[in-house]
């Protein structure tokens, strides 16, 4: 079910630690009087913003070691100008990497800051899809109206129906058929009551007209939908009476200023961090490539806000905000600071990290891949062959080697049977 938290493997935990951390910032504020789903998201983007921070601030303090280190790289680049074999390629990248692990400058790091995103973002995701899910004080406005319509004659039909109708996305084909007990305690009617949530949650004001009139059978259906449509707007309004649980759409609406936002934000956070060359031609030509690739995300931003809720865009938007705040703050930082101090600091903790890798007998990533291109052996295939070899051959002795006995004769002619002539005529005793 859309509105049933999730329960993956992964996603799972990770969604409800978000979801958590949601309900207590919007209780924060409900406590203070303060009843708005916008304000919780943009306060939990900065605090899950700052979390992230460490990982965007290592990517980038190595970005600029790079950047200092780019006369040493000029260097191994100009030593090995003009070769083209793959010998002197392989060993430019070699010596390229010895440089890069001798300051601890790890390529990876900037990979490593979005795959830590990406989860976050779908968890996120999963949480303002499914706010009542998370939040109970927002699911208890919904509950009493889900609860009328599963006591009314033929109620799965008439909401099945209204989700046809009116096409409200991917939820018809998620409604539960109401049991026959309409407990919400039980499992089956916990689902249904979740399913018909997930309905009423994508409704506005002109949606929850259309409702009441659909369930004019049942005037209670009518009547607590008057009583609490004022605090769910309240609740799920932003400014310009943008609605969180709607998605913009492309329509001429006030809510089609959050994906432009998205798009404006993330396109200023891009501009904002810099590509900075390193000397190695190979790494720059990815980084530029990167780079390029790069520039769609402002474009792909803008087509997920607006086809997703308003709230996600509110995230997105805000997120890529403080991406950019963030770029151009450290930026200014590591273009006032004393950058030998800290690429000595640096050196030192490289220099530590590798005798302790080396004490362990361990390689990184790189230099295993290293090896494999250039042929060499692992440490365990070394001592797999060798151990192979002197079983194999330990207890040979020429002088005293028997051929197989069960092995086929040689085919008359071949050279294998020539040879066996000639072994055949030295044992006869004929040239004694």
């Amino acid at each position: 079910m859309i509105l049933t938290q999730n329960s993956g493997i992964i996603m799972g935990p990770i969604t409800k630690l978000l979801g958590f951390i949601f309900n207590a910032i919007y209780n924060l504020f409900n406590g203070m009087g303060v009843e708005s789903i916008a304000l919780s998201i943009v306060v939990f983007t900065i605090i899950i913003r700052l979390i992230l921070f460490p990982f965007s601030l290592k990517t980038t303090k190595s970005s600029k070691i790079q950047q200092y280190l780019k006369p040493e790289f000029n260097k191994i680049n100009k030593k090995y100008k003009g070769k083209k074999d793959q010998e002197s390629m392989l060993a430019q990248q070699q010596e390229t990497r010895e440089l890069q692990e001798k300051y601890g400058i790890k390529m990876t790091q900037g990979c490593l800051t979005s795959l830590i995103q990406f989860p976050v973002f779908i968890g996120l995701y999963n949480v303002i899809q499914n706010i009542p899910a998370y939040v109970p004080k927002v699911r208890s406005l919904y509950e009493p109206i889900a609860q009328a319509i599963m006591n009314t004659n033929k109620g799965y039909s008439l909401l099945k129906g209204f989700t046809e109708s009116e096409k409200i996305p991917r939820l018809t084909t998620k409604l539960v058929e109401f049991a026959t007990s309409t407990d919400a305690t039980s499992g089956e009617g916990l689902k249904s009551l979740n399913s018909v949530i997930d309905v009423l949650y994508r409704c506005n004001e002109s949606l929850f007209d259309k409702l009441a009139s659909t369930f004019s059978a049942n005037p209670q259906v009518g009547q607590l939908i008057a009583e609490n449509q004022d605090k769910i707007t309240r609740v799920n309004q932003f400014i310009f009476g943008i609605n969180l649980s709607e998605a913009p759409g492309f329509k001429l609406t006030p809510a089609i200023i959050i994906p432009i936002a998205s798009f404006l934000c993330q396109l200023l956070a891009m501009i904002a961090t810099p590509m900075n060359e390193t000397g190695d031609p190979q790494q720059d030509a990815q980084m530029k490539s990167m780079r390029r690739t790069m520039y769609f995300m402002p474009i792909m931003s803008f087509l997920v806000t607006v086809k997703a809720p308003a709230g996600l865009g509110i995230y997105w938007a805000v997120s890529a905000f403080i991406s950019f705040l963030i770029a151009v703050f450290t930026n200014l930082y590591y273009d006032h600071v004393d950058m030998e101090k800290i690429v000595e600091k640096q050196k030192i903790k490289a220099e530590k990290e590798i005798a302790k890798r080396k004490a362990s007998g361990k390689k990184t990533l790189s230099q295993r891949f290293t090896e494999a291109a250039m042929g060499q052996p692992t440490e365990e295939q070394t001592k797999s062959s060798s151990n192979s070899t002197l079983s194999k051959y330990g207890n040979m002795n020429l002088k005293n080697y028997e051929a197989d006995q069960t092995a086929e004769p040689p085919k008359k002619g071949s050279l294998a049977d020539k040879a066996n002539a000639v072994k055949r005529f030295n044992d006869s005793g004929v040239n004694k």
